[in-house]
């Protein structure tokens, strides 16, 4: 027995009863048609909760997601909405979400705002939402600019955004030697390395 009722691994599971099968738990999942709307009314009002008030970047991401899976309309105004006045840190959450979501074209210039005004206070989360913006030319140039600059610490995570892009849709950056080059600043080969990114950035 697993301990849980069949409306707890409901509500942990988002509503989505396929991940309660997966993991196991489909032979004490019992619920009705009504139960489960309910539940799903609940999850729905959870979600909304969060986007509210929830700072954390993974949990933003799971209420947006429990909103699409429940069919929330108008999910792209909410985000909107809520990145008006929302703090810094959110902000560039609810950026990241509209352009994964939507392509929202002022996404990044929303971001990359909050990195010349809050640079040293945010900078982590900053790149760790330009990991999903491989497709946003404004991002692939400023990313070249980071690699290109003299600024170690924005140097070295415009490293790692090029290289989760690398593993996350773009496997043409893994070419032969160009991630292990770029990692390389100073070394006689780090220039032919940046004009060999930005060709594969700007094909």
């Amino acid at each position: 027995m697993s301990g849980f009722s069949s409306k707890e691994l409901y509500l942990m599971n988002g509503g989505n009863t396929l991940y309660i099968y997966k993991d196991g738990f489909g032979d004490i999942y019992n619920a009705t048609a009504d139960e489960e709307a309910a539940w799903s009314r609940e999850v729905v009002s959870n979600a909304l909760k969060c986007i509210d008030k929830e700072t954390n970047s993974t949990n933003l991401r799971f209420a947006v997601n429990d909103l699409i899976f429940h069919g929330y309309e108008e999910i792209d105004q909410l985000l909107f909405d809520k990145m008006q006045t929302a703090s810094p840190e959110r902000k560039i959450v609810f950026a990241g979400l509209l352009w994964t979501m939507k392509g929202y074209e002022k996404s990044f210039a929303i971001i990359y705002q909050l990195f010349l005004c809050h640079r040293d206070k945010y900078l982590d989360e900053i790149f760790a939402a330009l990991q999903d913006f491989k497709d946003n030319m404004a991002a692939r140039n400023f990313v070249i600019e980071c690699l290109s600059g003299d600024d170690m610490v924005i140097y070295d995570k415009a490293c790692v955004t090029v290289s989760m892009w690398s593993y996350s849709g773009m496997p043409e950056l893994r070419a032969a030697g160009l991630l292990e080059a770029l990692k390389q600043k100073g070394a006689p080969g780090f220039s032919g390395a940046i004009g060999q990114l930005r060709q594969l950035l700007f094909l």
